[in-house]
């Protein structure tokens, strides 16, 4: 009984996060639902605190507490550089670089995002340029939508092309022993074959929507709370894009990096909280009588000082139960034998290199948009690990490198996807822009689907090719 309980678990805390609602005066949404799903499971002992355990701390081959870090960590640090309002800044040059051209911002991004993702991470980019696109509309008359479609696309395809583009991909290098090299090798054509049709179908689905010509606004204006703060926030960013490069070499955790620079991120924001609150505190009592925002303009202070304290309410809380409870609920599934089962069903329809691109793939893609890339990603690599999984060698890593796909891929389909889908309309949402599960579902479905059965193909390819040398 326990692991139909389970399964309905998923499902409720999918609907609670898609489509928020009350039980008498208590909201369920993505962070209330999921909670209450695990509190239900705990009363009918369906899980027990040791599967919570094994659910958020994993064993030697996976740590989900390291992914929840890197997320949230990764999350602060992009939330403070934009609140300096250096991000503002960056997006009013670029307007008057690109002239009005709307078809250059659209390859612009793409490909800055397809760029800065093989050096650093999808999540990264995501969190890093989405601020920068939506202050474009700030700053000309343009359509932003299809320039945001195409850093997240951008950004979750290139995310394939190395071992550390992704967190998803390390859970799976690191389960199965994939080096970093051999796994470029497989990986670099699939991830240019997505790449190039990726852009293609954009730009077909978005030609209408691109702006072709647009005018820079006279009366904007960016907004930088202070220019030492802003260069500073931005030097510790790309000194830590550079660590993350290099973290590798060195056998630096991904975590550890990101934690430490989280760190410097809050005492930077409390030391110039601080220094703005004592400069308020300083003003005389007549002065301080006076508009905030008159007082703010005339001394060229922030008209919020709490850096800190405005960063920390902006980083998304509410994803983090649900993804910790999918992480739960998945240790729940292996601990019932459901791991076993599907490795037994997966066997039977993996008997070659082909079918087993395509089981793993599919069944990858499919379960990433039920229970978030990063559980899916957990789940089936125990399945690739499990006795019950009787394939060859060659069909292993087959599906191995599907599911690495999958879960890249899959972002692009819906925004339960992955975590940086969620951020990504957190952001968007806080700065009024609104963008609906079911409108993201309506690109993604027209142009995912297509790019993700290429890719499979060019994988099957590249190791068929390598098995035949």
């Amino acid at each position: 009984m326990s692991l139909p309980l389970i399964i309905v678990a998923i499902i409720f805390s999918i609907i609670a996060a898609i489509r928020p609602f009350k039980i008498g005066k208590v909201p369920v949404n993505i962070a209330t639902g999921s909670i209450f799903a695990l509190l239900v499971l705990l009363l009918l002992n369906a899980v027990d605190l040791e599967t919570i355990k094994l659910g958020i701390f994993g064993n030697d081959q996976f740590k989900p507490w390291e992914i929840i870090v890197i997320f949230f960590t990764v999350a602060y640090v992009s939330i403070s550089v934009d609140v300096t309002g250096i991000l503002d800044f960056l997006a009013y040059k670029i307007v008057q670089k690109t002239k009005g051209s709307g078809v250059k911002l659209f390859l612009f991004f793409y490909f800055f995002a397809c760029l800065l993702t093989v050096f650093t991470s999808n999540d990264i980019v995501i969190l890093t340029l989405t601020p920068i696109i939506f202050y474009l509309g700030k700053h000309a008359k343009l359509n932003v939508m299809p320039l945001l479609f195409a850093e997240f696309f951008g950004a979750n395809t290139l995310s394939m092309f190395l071992y550390i583009g992704n967190p998803t991909n390390i859970i799976v290098g690191n389960a199965l022993g994939l080096g970093f090299l051999e796994y470029t090798k497989i990986m670099w054509l699939p991830t240019l074959v997505a790449a190039v049709a990726n852009l293609g179908l954009l730009y077909l689905f978005f030609r209408k929507k691109i702006t072709k010509k647009f005018k820079a606004n006279p009366d904007s204006k960016f907004s930088v709370r202070s220019w030492f703060d802003a260069i500073l926030s931005s030097l510790l960013l790309v000194t830590m894009l550079i660590v993350l490069t290099t973290s590798q070499a060195f056998d630096i955790p991904i975590w550890l990096i990101t934690s430490v620079f989280a760190g410097v991120f809050i005492i930077e924001d409390l030391a110039f909280s601080l220094y703005y609150i004592s400069k308020y505190h300083s003003l005389p009592p007549s002065v301080l009588q006076k508009e905030k925002q008159e007082v703010s303009k005339l001394y060229g202070l922030p008209e919020n000082p709490n850096e800190f304290w405005i960063a920390i309410k902006r980083v998304p809380w509410k994803i983090l139960p649900f993804i910790m409870v999918f992480f739960i609920l998945v240790a729940g599934l292996n601990e019932y034998g459901a791991v076993d089962w599907l490795a037994s069903m997966i066997s039977k329809t993996s008997t070659t290199l082909g079918s087993s691109i395509a089981t793993h793939g599919i069944l990858g893609f499919l379960l990433a948009n039920i229970i978030n890339n990063q559980p899916m990603t957990i789940l089936l690599s125990n399945v690739l690990l499990s006795d019950s999984l009787q394939i060859s060698e060659q069909a292993f890593r087959g599906g191995a490198y599907a599911v690495v796909i999958a879960s890249n891929l899959g972002a692009n389909l819906t925004l339960i996807g992955a975590l940086a889908g969620l951020m990504w309309r957190k952001i968007l949402k806080t700065k009024g822009l609104e963008i609906s599960y079911f409108d993201f579902v309506k690109t993604g479905l027209i142009i995912t689907p297509f790019v993700f059965g290429l890719s499979l193909l060019s994988l099957y390819f590249v190791l068929e090719v390598a098995s035949s040398v």
